[in-house]
């Protein structure tokens, strides 16, 4: 990333707690205050274009070196930064107090520092720090050597060494749980739920199900994304809920864990949408709403999941006027910081947004949106997701009367299905052949009749847990039934909606 970059990045996610501590900080600060003078200019923010940043210093200080000002800018705001972080997070204090003792032991205050240490070993087991424990107890029989070992009996110092061995144990186990549930949702990021029984079976190939000790947080973690993997929601759901009551802290996120707080919270919100409890869901909503951070990048995170949530509560339930207004509302302060989500969340974004215009019969602004992603191929092709945008895609040209281009695009389409024989899904072939068959049914069908022979396929679709799972992002059937019945897409999933509320 340039530099420039990284200082827009770095300013613009500083709290007004950080500026102000950013201003004292300069202010005590002795010789040229060039540097301050480029901080006002990032946090303005009026610029468009990155380069327009180091065109505008020249021109207003035109006798300033501007590398030598963003230099130095970048390095005070991480001091900054760095102070601030080792005051307030726990295993920062933690590590400045171990450092602490090495400066105690070049001074030769070994009685100091061997308190300071024990002290340490008791916060860092309290806390579940493991790493910092490890280096604790490894400092200390280090400064015993060091001392001749004063007035530690042989059984103490076998205790010792045994309680090394036991944290170096616990270690490894955790270290073996965090790879194989990173495998896991690396896998559930770029490859997608199960679509099959042999997906599924394929997935119990990643080694054990975490049977050994170790960190119960990874723990359930992973079993809660394999859960999601095989969409087994109503487990995910326990998972995640346990979870949930581990991270808890009282109307913020958790200070040690943030992220994975958020992905414990995505996951219910998922899980909740798929089983259609909606009422959970709106409830969980409001409860992330109060969340407080004071981290902008973690409060943009809320705002993302909040917004995304909400705008599928009313795609789900057609109401594609309030889906609309909502976009119109949030979309754009969510667009300008678009860079800080990853490709899946941008992606997720894009689709969630083409379908709001989908469902408002705006064909252009949906395909607008589409196109963000299928013009950038190479970069969002990796991601389940996509194969959504290709079939979403082709409605819009199926809407546009593009009938031509469709039977010309889903010929590639259909060599993909039947090229192998895991991916040849019931969803898409149903798709696909309603899109190339336009005047599948005469013109003298009634259009109940014409449903009834559609609505076979889409009945066996969704007694299929893997069929379902693409289903899960978009209602297709729900499209094909408002093009076959000549109705607004929103009314079909609106009684559709009110009849899963009724259940």
């Amino acid at each position: 990333m340039a530099k420039v970059d990284l200082l827009i990045r770095l300013v613009n996610t500083l709290t007004k707690a950080e500026k102000r501590y950013f201003r004292l900080y300069s202010s005590l600060q002795q010789g040229s205050k060039d540097y301050v003078r480029l901080f006002d200019l990032l946090e303005k923010g009026w610029h468009q274009k990155t380069a327009d940043v180091k065109v505008a210093f020249t021109h207003l200080y035109p006798g300033i070196s501007y590398d030598v000002s963003s230099k130095y800018l970048y390095k005070i705001i991480m001091d900054c930064l760095l102070h601030l972080h080792l005051q307030h997070h726990p295993g920062a204090m933690l590590t400045a107090g171990l450092l602490k003792t090495e400066i105690l032991f070049e001074r030769s205050l070994y009685d100091e520092g061997h308190a300071q240490l024990q002290k340490l070993q008791d916060a860092a087991e309290a806390a579940n720090k493991q790493e910092l424990l490890l280096w604790a107890l490894n400092r200390e029989m280090e400064l015993l050597n060091l001392l001749n070992f004063p007035d530690i009996p042989e059984k103490l110092l076998l205790t010792k060494q045994a309680r090394i061995n036991e944290v170096w144990q616990r270690l490894g186990n955790t270290q073996q749980q965090t790879a194989r549930y990173l495998q896991l949702r690396h896998h559930l990021l770029y490859k997608g739920a199960a679509r099959s029984m042999q997906q599924t079976a394929a997935f119990r190939q990643i080694p054990g199900l975490l049977q050994e000790p170790g960190s119960e947080v990874t723990t359930l973690l992973f079993k809660a994304n394999y859960a999601l993997l095989t969409g087994d929601y109503t487990a995910a759901l326990d998972y995640f809920g346990t979870l949930l009551n581990r991270m808890e802290s009282g109307g913020h996120l958790n200070a040690d864990r943030p992220t994975e707080h958020l992905q414990v919270l995505e996951g219910i919100l998922d899980s909740f949408r798929s089983t259609r409890r909606y009422k959970d869901m709106h409830t969980l909503l409001l409860n992330i709403k109060q969340l407080q951070t004071g981290v902008p990048y973690l409060e943009m995170m809320i705002h993302r999941l909040v917004f995304l949530y909400e705008l599928i509560s009313y795609i789900d339930s057609g109401n594609f006027p309030a889906a609309l207004r909502l976009v119109e509302l949030q979309a754009p302060a969510l667009m300008k910081k678009m860079e800080l989500l990853d490709i899946s969340q941008q992606a997720e974004m894009y689709l969630y947004l083409a379908l709001v215009y989908l469902g408002n019969e705006d064909i252009n602004s949906a395909h607008d949106s589409l196109e963000k992603v299928l013009q950038q191929g190479k970069r969002y092709s990796s991601l389940p997701i996509f194969r959504t945008f290709k079939l979403i895609h082709l409605l819009l040209h199926y809407e546009l009367g593009n009938y031509e281009y469709i039977r010309y695009e889903t010929r590639a389409f259909r060599r993909h299905l039947q090229s192998d024989n895991k991916t040849s899904y019931l969803l898409e072939k149903t798709i696909i052949k309603f899109l190339r068959n336009k005047q599948v049914f005469p013109v003298s069908s009634r259009p109940s009749n014409m449903w009834k022979k559609m609505s076979s396929s889409f009945d066996k679709i969704k007694e299929d847990k893997y069929e379902m799972q693409l289903m899960k992002l978009f209602d297709f059937s729900a499209w094909i039934e408002a093009k076959v019945k000549k109705k607004p897409l929103g009314k079909i999933l609106r009684e559709k909606y009110e009849a899963e509320m009724e259940k």
